[in-house]
């Protein structure tokens, strides 16, 4: 009887480090890593971009050179 018991523990100790996933929550290391996912509305067009590769200018952001260039022709 004392053998199927620390056979069980043996084998729930198993089962628990191999295969039960563990479940972590990873946050951003970093601020970059939040602005990553971050998105802006284009000033002119308001379609939105990343920040990424978003234009700034005069503290707007833009989602290409044309659309820089039509807000500062205007």
């Amino acid at each position: 009887m004392i053998k199927f018991l620390i056979l069980g523990v043996i084998l729930y100790i198993v089962y628990i480090s191999f295969f039960k996933k563990q479940t972590t929550i990873k946050s951003p290391k970093n601020k970059k890593d939040i602005e990553a996912d971050t998105v802006v509305e284009c000033f002119k067009c308001k379609t939105y971009v990343s920040v990424d590769e978003a234009i700034m200018m005069d503290g707007k952001y833009f989602c290409s050179k044309e659309c820089l260039n039509d807000y500062t022709r205007s």
